[in-house]
């Protein structure tokens, strides 16, 4: 085939033509790169995502807030920290992100009390928090917690036996108060004997199972701080909800005579019947963020009474259907039998949400009336749901609706399990089938060029 000159430089003008277009293809890709930011997590639990939770927070964040990243260039976890990091500032501008090579600012990081690489420190104004782990739980209630308009101050009723943050014993609240502590969330106790006057600046009050009687000056502050429009958490006990009955009778409710006995416990291994299993939860905010099932080790129903009460009820936790109310003493040596015009039958609500709205209160007044005060000690907070539950109820409580739940995302099992025979199968395949494979095809192809 012959190539005129004609023929020669058409196709020169055709290549020239083309290298021109893909540069100026190569260079309007890189400019919509550079202005363009697209992001696609493709996980299957979306783990490289943040919660929505944390995206509106971070919509709705007005001031500028600092967070120091103290980690060396070389740091295993840097890239770790500069990733979720980044994840934050996709939606919004007003976080200031510093990284701190600790070995270069020494003085810094004995001001700050650094302890570790990768710890954070959140900053706005005179507000500081630190964050010692890479999660979005810690970080955003970290967020929270500097942003928050006011200090949130809940007052633990004391001098009747109570549990409490400020104690580390078994029985106590401790782990249940360095939960909140780190939301921002501030708490002290309170004698109503020897202090007359609540706190103004309380966002609630928690009367925590307390053992003996009160004096009757001591339920007429209480009740002067719910007439005024007061938050309040009560946690009561099977054999000491009576020490507040007046109490009760002014929130319209009513406590089931007896402890609650659950039959189901049998199914986590738990012989003792008193332990009432929870999975059936209110539609409601707190009930969202409770994932799984939570374990109340011995709990008083609660009944809500309609009339003469300008409160709106709503039964939180529900017990299922086999479950009663027992008022006969449990003997270890026979298995509990309920009795038919003794004891109660189930379901039962062991847990009940309260509200209304004031005259002089433009917002919801809530109280929250618990059956049982164990679920939150130091010795069962961790079983099961019971902290979500338990940081879920201080969340409404202090009206922080939009920040009850933050979820915890966690990478999906994605383990393959083989039997022996597929083992074997694939094993014998790598070893065997696929160099055998190669071999024939090998061998066709010098056939096929041999005969030709």
């Amino acid at each position: 085939m012959n190539i005129s000159p004609k023929t020669k430089l058409q196709l020169k003008i055709q290549n020239g033509v083309f290298y021109v277009l893909l540069i100026a293809a190569v260079i309007l890709l890189a400019q919509l790169s550079l202005k363009t930011d697209s992001y696609r997590d493709w996980t299957a639990n979306s783990r490289h995502s943040l919660s929505s939770t944390t995206k509106d927070l971070l919509s709705q964040l007005d001031q500028k807030i600092t967070i120091q990243a103290f980690i060396s260039q070389n740091n295993e976890y840097r890239d770790a920290l500069e990733s979720i990091l980044e994840r934050y500032q996709r939606y919004t501008d007003k976080l200031v992100i510093e990284y701190i090579n600790p070995d270069f600012s020494p003085e810094l990081v004995r001001n700050l009390n650094i302890q570790r690489q990768g710890e954070m420190v959140v900053t706005l104004g005179e507000k500081q928090l630190h964050v010692y782990d890479l999660s979005e739980q810690s970080l955003t209630n970290a967020i929270i917690s500097v942003s928050r308009q006011q200090e949130q101050w809940l007052v633990f009723i004391e001098g009747h036996g109570e549990r409490t943050p400020l104690n580390q014993a078994n029985y106590n609240l401790s782990t249940w108060g360095e939960q909140l502590n780190q939301k921002g969330i501030k708490f002290t106790g309170i004698n109503l004997v020897e202090h007359s006057q609540i706190p103004q600046n309380t966002a609630a009050i928690i009367i925590a199972s307390p053992k003996t009687a009160w004096l009757e000056g001591e339920i007429q502050l209480i009740k002067d701080y719910i007439r005024q429009g007061g938050h309040l958490l009560w946690l009561a006990e099977p054999d000491s909800y009576q020490h507040l009955n007046s109490l009760a009778e002014q929130l319209g409710i009513e406590f089931v005579p007896g402890t609650v006995l659950d039959p189901n416990a049998e199914t986590l291994g738990i012989t003792d019947p008193q332990f009432v299993l929870i999975t059936n939860y209110a539609n409601h905010p707190v009930g969202a963020a409770t994932a799984g099932v939570t374990l109340f080790p011995q709990t008083v129903a609660i009944e809500h009474q309609d009339q003469n009460t300008d409160w709106q009820a709503q039964p939180l936790l529900t017990t299922q259907d086999n479950v009663w109310s027992e008022t006969s003493s449990l003997n270890e040596q026979e298995e509990p039998i309920f009795d038919l015009g003794i004891d109660t039958a189930g379901p039962l609500n062991i847990g009940y949400l309260l509200t209304r709205f004031s005259d002089d209160r433009d917002s919801e007044q809530r109280i929250a009336i618990i059956g049982d005060g164990d679920f939150l000690s130091n010795t069962y907070i961790g079983n099961a749901s019971n902290l979500e539950l338990g940081v879920a109820l201080i969340n409404w409580l202090v009206e922080d609706d939009d920040l009850i739940a933050i979820p915890l995302k966690t990478t999906i099992d994605n383990q393959l399990t083989l039997s022996k025979k597929q083992s074997l199968v694939i094993g014998l395949g790598f070893l065997m089938a696929i160099p055998l494979l190669l071999l024939a095809i090998g061998f066709y192809l010098w056939w096929t060029r041999r005969r030709r």
